[in-house]
């Protein structure tokens, strides 16, 4: 190694003591200066720190100032545009102040223009009503002058009658009083058009041409409701015909026919009815009458009853009642064996039906449509109350003079006094103000229309036709519904009967229909028709597919039925009782099938538990 210094140090000598300087460093022996202060120190930290963040604060101020001076102009456009919306805004609201004046000085003077207006017109409205008034006054002391003129001449028309013919003559006195009556009416209309024509001439004379259509209209509302001429009620059927045929010729001249003008055709039919009647009737008793509109019974029944009726166990059917089919026998056999299938039934397998009953919740009225044109429906009514009072009167008479032997006769006449009374606008509220026979009236309508819908119900029921192309089910249910429908009828029939019997003979309406022997007798045969319906689709159904597993209860479900109506209808026909013959056997075949089946099915099992 070379020496890095020019002087080396001599080398210690050995066994020498080293000398004590060698442990103090050369540097320590000068004098340093004292160290700072820490608290000094972190003062001027702080201080640094300090200075640090006001430089940040100020250069982030430089920023912020630089961006601000960027984005002035911009502001100062949008004040600008914003002050010029302001001005233009303020400039409309000027326009609008203006014109918000203009319109409320023009609507109060319009305002005050229409109230003179108002008082005008007010004061043409009560004169117009005063002109009708006398306009009213004059027709009523106008029709109250012919009226007195018409009867005094039909009045002397009558004496000279009665002068040249001391016997009465009906026809002559009929035919006299229509054309009388025709020819008054057709005065008085004229007349009637005569005087409206003259009002409206005075009111165009006198007021504006706005007043034209309200006068016609009222004119035409007036002659809208002219007094209703009623049409001639139904004639009676031929035994009440015989019965007047049978009178005497007093009787007849003192018949009232209503005298209006449109009665003439019934009054000439009435005339030849009377003349053709004139001749002897035929010794009592009469020969039933048979009615076109009723459904004919069978063709051989009457026939054979006219000619030589044999005592039957039942008394016979009174007039007006259709007689009792006696095609129609309890057979034993049919309770017998369904009570033998039904035990059968019972050990098998138990049933359980479960029916809904669906109750029709009441639903309220709704009066809120009567509200609107109440004032007008009102008058409508206040005009047929003083307009309708003869054409009222008249069906009064006719309802009050009433009496039937046949309930195809009061079918008629409720639904011709129906007629007659839709011509009113209400009826309730109008007939209210007459004595009007509210009770008879109800009971015809009520005896009509309960006639009516078992007629209607009888026909559905005798018109069904079983059509092989629908299913099975759906034909059986459509068959029981049917019958359910003749169960209620009947059933109501019966409570109709109790109630209404001694109401009905009281108001001379027959009550032959509502009986055992009456219309109930068809709609038992009917019935009896739907079992055999019913028993035939049921072996048609067991034929087509057979071996289906629901056989045993469509042949439960066929007897059931059956043994349903042969207890409501009291037997069966010959028809209906081949059917259930037919039915019989094939529950009987379908027994043996399944019994041989299980048999057969015995031994197997026996065996199989044998082999194992």
């Amino acid at each position: 190694m070379t020496p890095t210094s020019g002087k080396q140090p001599p080398p210690p000598q050995k066994g020498s003591a080293a000398p004590f300087s060698r442990y103090f460093p050369r540097a320590s022996a000068q004098v340093q200066p004292r160290p700072p202060d820490v608290s000094e120190l972190l003062r001027l930290v702080e201080e640094l720190r300090e200075s640090e963040s006001r430089l940040k604060t100020e250069l982030l101020e430089q920023k912020l100032v630089r961006e601000s001076v960027a984005i002035v102009p911009v502001l100062e456009s949008v004040i600008s545009n914003k002050d010029s919306e302001i001005e233009l805004s303020r400039r409309k609201i000027g326009c609008l102040e203006a014109e918000n004046e203009h319109l409320r000085s023009e609507n109060e003077f319009l305002h005050t223009e229409l109230s003179k207006q108002n008082q005008i017109y007010e004061e043409k409205i009560r004169y117009m009503q005063a002109e009708l008034a006398d306009i009213k006054i004059a027709v009523s002391e106008r029709e109250s002058e012919y009226d007195e003129a018409s009867s005094s001449s039909t009045a002397t028309v009558k004496l000279n009658d009665v002068i040249n013919n001391r016997k009465p003559n009906v026809p002559t006195k009929c035919l006299r009083k229509c054309t009388d009556q025709i020819s008054s009416r057709s005065e008085t209309d004229a007349r009637k058009d005569e005087i409206c024509a003259a009002a409206v001439r005075h009111s165009t004379a006198t007021g504006n041409s706005e007043e034209i259509p309200e006068t016609s209209d009222v004119f035409m509302g007036i002659r809208s409701r002219a007094p209703r001429v009623p049409k001639p009620p139904p004639r009676p059927s031929a035994s009440l015909l015989s019965m007047v045929r049978s009178s005497s010729p007093k009787c007849l001249s003192s018949v009232s026919l209503p005298s209006y003008g449109t009665l003439s055709d019934s009054a000439h039919r009435a005339l030849s009815e009377i003349s053709n009647g004139s001749r002897p009737p035929p010794p009592p008793p009469p020969p039933p009458p048979i009615r076109g509109s009723a459904p004919p019974p069978p063709p051989s029944l009457p026939k054979k009853a006219a000619a030589a009726p044999p005592p039957p166990p039942p008394p016979p059917p009174k007039r007006g009642s259709k007689p009792a089919p006696a095609k129609v026998r309890r057979v034993p056999e049919v309770a017998e064996f369904y009570h033998s299938l039904m035990r059968r039934d019972s050990t098998c397998r138990k049933d359980s039906a479960a029916g809904d009953l669906q109750v029709a919740g009441a639903t309220a009225k709704d009066m809120i449509g009567e509200i609107e044109n109440r004032s007008a429906h009102l008058l409508a009514i206040k005009t047929d109350i003083e307009t309708q009072g003869d054409f009222i009167r008249f069906l009064i008479k006719e309802v009050e003079a009433a009496a039937f032997t046949d309930i195809e006769d009061v079918v008629s006449f409720v639904k011709w006094l129906d007629d007659e009374l839709s011509y009113l606008v209400d009826e309730r509220a109008v007939l209210k103000h007459f004595d009007w026979p509210e009770k008879r009236a109800d009971a015809l309508r009520e005896a009509a229309f309960g006639y009516s819908d078992l007629k209607k119900l009888e026909c559905e029921v005798s018109s069904f036709r079983d059509d092989p192309r629908q299913p099975c089910a759906h034909a059986l249910k459509k068959i029981q519904s049917l019958f359910e429908k003749l169960e209620h009828a009947v059933y109501n029939l019966s409570r109709l009967r109790e109630s209404a019997t001694d109401r009905y003979k009281g108001f001379h309406i027959p009550v032959n229909w509502m009986l055992d022997s009456g219309y109930v007798s068809q709609i038992k045969l009917a019935s009896v028709k739907l079992a055999m319906k019913y028993m035939k689709r049921v072996s048609g159904e067991l034929e087509t597919a057979g071996g289906i597993p629901e056989e045993e209860e469509l042949i439960v479900q066929g007897v059931k039925f059956a043994f349903r109506i042969h207890q409501f209808a009291g037997g069966f026909d010959v028809e209906t009782m081949k059917a259930f013959e037919e039915l019989r056997d094939k529950a009987r075949l379908c027994n043996v099938q399944c019994q041989t089946q299980q048999q057969k099915y015995v031994p197997r099992s026996c065996a199989s538990a044998v082999c194992l």
